[in-house]
């Protein structure tokens, strides 16, 4: 499509690329396709039916998003518990690059905002096979909403946020590019390298939480991440790791 030239020229790695003008879900696309050892790209215009954390729909408009999915396969022994964080900082990576704006934090485990509003998300889908992982990375950043959209969250959008808001295309391309490189370093070297940035992202930090636990609930306060991704939470009886946010109530 010739919408869309201009970006495939931009992507550096051979990959499987499909793009549509407008699409249910790109997630759901590329699970629909056969298995592959190729990465596999999906782009789209216009997302009808998006999905969000924990069944949420993710709202956009046509050309206000920048809408997109990866597949990708690893290897069946790595744990991917952090990969989500991984993503969040090669998309931030990006923005900082494009954008020319610094400010970017990641709401663990898998959200971007910009001063309190969420800007963009990140939703994984892992599905286990023989002697591997085939994972989707959703990505759904807010560019240029034109028309408000009811949320129960605050939210923000890069026209808000850039001086100078950055051709689309360079910027999709700039974090497709981003996360093709950061999760292949992170297959090989897990959050090593995530950990020593992560103070500087971090939204949650210091932040007190209330979750459950063996049905009982705790209060505790954040204190960072462990190395496997987790959000550790510093309590009374001493420190817990949630790999979830579903039971999580900030406080």
């Amino acid at each position: 499509m010739d919408h869309y030239s201009s970006l495939k020229s931009l992507i550096d790695n051979d990959i499987e690329c499909h793009y549509f003008d407008s699409l249910e879900s790109t997630s759901a696309f590329l699970n629909s396709l056969p298995s592959s050892n190729l990465t596999q790209l999906c782009v789209t215009r216009e997302q009808t039916q998006g999905k969000g954390q924990h069944g949420r729909e993710w709202l956009s408009q046509k050309d206000g998003s920048i809408l997109l999915s990866i597949r990708q396969t690893f290897a069946s022994d790595i744990n991917l518990s952090g990969l989500s964080l991984v993503v969040g900082l090669a998309i931030i990576k990006a923005l900082e690059k494009e954008c020319k704006v610094a400010g970017f934090k990641i709401k663990w485990p898998n959200d971007i905002y910009f001063r309190e509003a969420k800007l963009a998300g990140i939703l994984l889908e892992n599905n286990i096979q023989s002697g591997s992982q085939s994972v989707i990375i959703g990505v759904g950043v807010n560019y240029h909403l034109e028309q408000e959209m009811s949320c129960d969250i605050p939210w923000i959008d890069l026209s808000k946020i850039a001086h100078k808001l950055p051709d689309i295309h360079k910027l999709t391309a700039s974090i497709i590019n981003n996360i093709l490189s950061m999760s292949a370093y992170f297959k090989l070297n897990g959050l090593s390298d995530l950990l020593s940035q992560w103070d500087q992202y971090d939204m949650l930090k210091g932040v007190k939480l209330k979750s459950i636990e063996f049905g009982k609930f705790f209060e505790g306060e954040v204190s960072g991440i462990t190395d496997q991704g987790a959000l550790k939470v510093l309590t009374k009886n001493g420190t817990k790791e949630l790999y979830s946010s579903k039971n999580i109530q900030y406080i």
